[in-house]
């Protein structure tokens, strides 16, 4: 069975290609991450391998296997599997799809069909997506390329102009829920807190409620963000220090830390207009209540055009720890702190 909540038209397509012996030799699935994009990837790859008339079934053998990570035919490139660089990379390189190259050319090892994934498309350096045209222009036989990324724009044309592309989309806060409490067993009111704080990324919302350390994990960042907004400049600065170490090794998380970070700045700009009901971080709308307090909406604006600036910055390789600093240094530290419980 395909294993994806909340894409049904996406998973709809993509099964009927597969029933009518008609599948493409190239995917591009885009979207903000944890919508189910790879998952939807190794689904598909199941049910191009599948030993079952109801692929992907998910229990033979060439399905467990896919599972399992140990299917020879099914193979993902990214930025964090690779251990010789954890966390360190910027680019899918040359090498690497040359790599692929060899392996494509091959016949099957120990299924029908051979899924290259390619996990971060727009991380391509311009020879590693020109390579990669080549190989698509041409496909071996039994060969399907499946390309992830946040979105189309980022992709060279070239290179989606030899896919199917696929929009994967956010789920409604709602529904979420439902699937929640229905598919994961999680309370009516733990699934309504976890869908908001998900925003939409189903995966995320999974993972949060099978997890107890991933969701333990948030709530702590989340906690040590909000004070941000009450702390001095001494605290402001040992934030900044520890993110900036951190982004040596997984220079992902710290970019999803600036995004939660945004988010907070958001619901407290928004409570300051009585908005709360828009409100992400809902379990914590008495905290954020008494933030609205010490900031104007001005400074609140600035604040978030100095995060997404620390993003931007962060992804050009300048210094982490300067640009994690100037984006906590640009909200003044108030006069007064107010410990937030």
């Amino acid at each position: 069975m395909w294993t994806v909540f909340g894409q049904e038209e996406v998973i709809s397509q993509l099964a009927a290609g597969i029933d009518k012996g008609s599948a493409h030799h190239a995917y591009l699935f885009t979207g903000p991450s944890r919508t189910g994009k790879k998952q939807a990837a190794y689904d598909l790859a199941r049910a191009l391998n599948c030993e079952s008339n109801q692929a992907p079934c998910g229990k033979c053998v060439p399905c467990e296997r896919i599972t399992g990570g140990k299917h020879a035919d099914v193979q993902l490139v990214d930025l964090v599997t690779r251990q010789d660089e954890p966390g360190a990379r910027t680019a899918i390189v040359v090498e690497e799809i040359d790599t692929i190259q060899r392996a494509a050319v091959l016949p099957p090892f120990e299924g029908r069909s051979r899924v290259f994934i390619i996990d971060g498309a727009e991380f391509l350096t311009a020879g590693a997506a020109n390579r990669l045209l080549k190989i698509l222009e041409e496909p071996p036989p039994g060969v399907v390329f499946v390309l992830l990324a946040a979105s189309i724009e980022k992709v060279l044309p070239t290179v989606v102009s030899r896919c199917r592309h696929f929009e994967f989309k956010l789920s409604p806060h709602a529904l979420l829920a439902d699937y929640l409490v229905r598919a994961e067993g999680a309370s009516i009111e733990e699934a309504g807190v976890l869908a908001r704080l998900s925003r939409g990324r189903t995966g995320w919302a999974i993972e949060a409620v099978r997890d107890e350390r991933f969701r333990a994990d948030y709530f702590v960042r989340r906690d040590n963000m909000l004070t941000l907004f009450t702390a001095g400049y001494e605290e402001r600065f040992s934030w900044a220090e520890s993110a900036a170490a951190r982004f040596g090794r997984d220079r992902f998380s710290v970019q999803d830390e600036l995004g939660e970070l945004l988010v907070i700045v958001r619901d407290v700009l928004l409570a300051s207009f009585g908005q709360e009901e828009y409100i992400t971080n809902i379990d914590k709308l008495e905290e954020i209540s008494r933030i609205t307090g010490l900031y104007k909406p001005d400074e609140l604006v600035g604040f978030i055009k100095a995060i997404q600036a620390a993003g931007e910055q962060l992804n050009s390789n300048i210094n982490p720890r300067l640009a994690l600093e100037n984006a906590v240094l640009s909200l003044k530290a108030p006069a007064r702190a107010i410990m937030v419980k």
